[in-house]
């Protein structure tokens, strides 16, 4: 998966996860009670604000020495398979927080 595409699916299941939880706990109790569970706007992750990211990532240099070999990004993963070639791989990690702009829940 693509470190883009793996960052917005994980924002937006936490922003959905929050209020299904909310909502369900609504319609068992009363529906105009506040929000229970709530993701505090900000960045300091310390202070329970903003969404903090540790993930490990992969730079993949595949080609098996042609001209129009390709760099890729992503989130590790596993691959199998008997795939022939040659791939030079390497593992980094990243850690940042994305500042939440507004309450959500």
């Amino acid at each position: 998966m693509d470190l883009d595409q793996f960052i917005e699916e994980t924002l937006l299941e936490i922003s959905g996860g929050l209020k299904n939880a909310n909502a369900q706990l609504k319609s068992s109790e009363k529906p105009d009670a506040p929000n229970t569970f709530l993701l505090r706007p900000g960045s300091q992750n310390d202070r329970g604000a903003g969404i903090e990211f540790d993930v490990a990532v992969t730079t993949r240099l595949e080609g098996g020495g042609k001209a129009n070999a390709k760099v890729r990004l992503a989130v590790v993963e596993a691959e199998l398979g008997g795939k022939g070639g040659v791939s030079n791989e390497r593992v980094s990690r990243i850690k940042f927080t994305i500042c939440v702009g507004q309450w959500v829940g």
